[in-house]
């Protein structure tokens, strides 16, 4: 399994959309809490950066490019750009999950 750190930019003037998806994408992102081929470990907005960070897991980038392309954020057209990247978190509580 991999780590890796997504990065969503949201789209420009896309804040009622968001809102009115919010609860189908947090409820999406909630079936990949437990085990699985992909694993959501953390998710949170960067309210800085207009988008948001999301940790996850998973056996090979196209399954977890398969997640992020049914997230409804991305449905709808919530997102201006997704970016992965594969990460080795070495310290913290996350380290476990390095490869």
């Amino acid at each position: 399994m991999t780590v890796f750190a997504v990065e969503y930019t949201y789209a420009q003037d896309s804040t009622e959309l968001r809102n009115e998806h919010r609860p189908a994408h947090r409820a999406y992102l909630g079936e990949f809490l437990g085990e699985g081929s992909v694993r959501l470990l953390a998710s949170g907005p960067t309210p800085a950066a207009d988008g948001a960070l999301l940790i996850f897991v998973a056996e090979d980038k196209s399954a977890l490019n398969e997640v992020l392309a049914n997230d409804p954020f991305s449905k709808v057209g919530a997102l201006e750009q997704t970016d992965i990247t594969e990460w080795n978190p070495v310290m913290g509580l996350l380290s476990q999950f390095a490869s």
